[in-house]
């Protein structure tokens, strides 16, 4: 499964704090405050979660914050469209390749 991840946050430390807990978990950043997730397991988006869940525990949210995380499923990232830079929609489009005997 695939995720995007996009936030608001007013807080300096939150903000790069969560940019960073984000790319150490795998997700690569589209724009300042936008990541993809590609391929995320459950194992991998659990561990994105309790990440999350600390980070907040340790700055919580402000009533402005915001967070939004979406799911995006394989049959979707062909509909994406992007202008300009695109290469994070390459990096979702690309499929392993998959062997049947």
């Amino acid at each position: 499964m695939h995720y995007v991840i996009c936030y608001d946050l007013e807080n300096d430390p939150l903000r790069d704090r969560a940019a960073k807990l984000l790319e150490r978990n795998g997700c690569l950043r589209v724009q300042k405050s936008v990541f993809v997730a590609p391929d995320m397991d459950r194992k991998a988006w659990g561990r994105l979660q309790q990440g999350l869940r600390q980070l907040f525990a340790r700055y919580p949210l402000r009533p402005a914050d915001s967070l939004y995380i979406v799911p995006l499923r394989d049959e979707h990232v062909a509909e994406i469209q992007a202008y300009g830079l695109a290469t994070v929609v390459e990096a979702l489009q690309a499929q392993p390749l998959k062997i049947v005997l």
